[in-house]
């Protein structure tokens, strides 16, 4: 799959199916990857366009710090030069953090916004998940253990007790070929602490799904329905026995839930 020219990086992404375009944005260190999943049964029915953040996977790593609103301008950017005039965002954590800013400084591109364990503000429990991997990472801690020890955080017990199941995510964190690097994540880090959409969130004024789970510990349901009460035109759905990665804890119910927001 191809690289855009996207301000000033180089952009990886993809393009799946046809129909009413869906682009997914990324989490934090995250690469398009976790979307993978999900792609395979949405673009049967929609364009999916899925891309990795600056500082991740296959898209250029340029020293920081980030903001999420460079981020949210390179995704603006990445559909004006794929010819989008409109579409629905949908973004994972920190990846809520970029819809967030599209939905508020670029309504004319976003037809809905699908803001997917998210929140206004990072607290403290994400805070200390990220800085800590980071020190991990600044001290060559080895790879298999920082994933090991992040998978409690990020999915849920259930998931986690299913036979094989674990040694199944970090076997498939470990061969990814593009893994995350200190310089993109600390980049990453800066925009995901210095975000706080609580003094405008209320602005926003697309229709707008808020997800939470609630087995999520890092960006626990209460802020996904705060974030949820604040904007206007939003619905709040959250799903049950599941952590921060619904969409691949629960793909299946994660499409469900989408598609019926999508068909309203």
């Amino acid at each position: 799959m191809p690289k855009i020219k996207v301000n000033d990086i180089s952009m990886y992404y993809e393009i799946h199916g046809q129909g009413q375009p869906l682009v997914f944005i990324a989490g934090f260190s995250a690469d398009n990857l976790p979307w993978q999943e999900i792609t395979k049964k949405l673009a049967k029915k929609y364009q999916v366009i899925l891309f990795d953040n600056r500082g991740a996977g296959q898209t250029d790593v340029p020293k920081g710090p980030y903001s999420i609103e460079q981020m949210a301008s390179d995704v603006a950017e990445l559909c004006k030069k794929l010819a989008i005039p409109k579409a629905t965002f949908i973004g994972n954590s920190m990846g809520g953090y970029i819809v967030q800013v599209l939905a508020y400084q670029y309504p004319e591109l976003v037809q809905a916004a699908v803001i997917s364990n998210s929140a206004m503000f990072s607290n403290s429990c994400f805070r200390i998940y990220a800085a800590a991997q980071l020190e991990l990472l600044k001290a060559n801690a080895p790879i298999e253990a920082i994933i090991h020890a992040s998978r409690a955080w990020v999915f849920s017990a259930g998931f986690l007790n299913i036979p094989g199941k674990l040694a199944e995510l970090i076997q498939t964190a470990l061969s990814n070929p593009y893994p995350f690097t200190i310089t993109g994540y600390e980049a990453q880090y800066h925009a995901l602490i210095s975000f706080d959409s609580r003094h405008w969130a209320g602005k926003i004024a697309v229709p707008t799904l808020v997800l939470g789970s609630d087995q999520d510990i890092i960006l626990p349901p209460r802020l996904a329905e705060q974030l949820a009460q604040t904007i206007p035109q939003a619905s709040y759905y959250c799903f049950e026995n599941c952590g921060h990665l619904p969409h691949i804890e629960c793909p299946e119910k994660y499409v469900e839930v989408l598609d019926a927001f999508l068909n309203i």
